[in-house]
């Protein structure tokens, strides 16, 4: 993004505060356009504060600063290593996966997990916008 800026610094315009039904100066009223309806104004300017860790410029050209999704998904999955347990995450489609630092993409929007051999798991998702999440994921001998 800040690439794409001719001076290579980050540089985000101030947007307008939210619109209001205007007030005449000295009387207070408010004021009307000729149709009756409400004339409405923005009184002023909002900074826009960026961090490049949880925020984005969705639309390049728009300039607004938006929030990274977030991946609604655990921390930690317990399974049971029987080969059997499978437990099924929503991801997004593709999906730039780690399975304990080895890289893969799925596709398709699902994550199938199940295990035969009881272990530990590190399980990290890396898919632009979303904020990077990191799974640990345990297969548990069956009882």
């Amino acid at each position: 993004m800040m690439l794409a800026k001719e001076s290579g610094v980050l540089n985000l315009p101030p947007l307008p505060t939210p619109l209001e039904h205007e007030k005449d100066w000295d009387t207070g009223e408010l004021r009307y356009n000729e149709d009756g309806s409400p004339k409405m104004v923005s009184n002023g300017k909002i900074s826009q504060n960026c961090d490049i860790l949880t925020d984005y410029v969705a639309n390049p050209g728009d300039d607004h600063v938006t929030p990274r999704p977030v991946l609604d998904l655990p921390d930690e999955i317990s399974i049971i290593a029987d080969g059997v347990d499978i437990k099924t995450l929503s991801i997004p489609d593709p999906c730039d996966v780690r399975l304990d630092g080895e890289p893969m993409t799925l596709t398709g929007g699902t994550l199938e997990l199940s295990s035969d051999m009881p272990a530990e798991y590190t399980l990290e998702l890396l898919q632009w916008p979303y904020i990077a999440k990191t799974i640990k994921v345990t297969a548990h001998a069956p009882e």
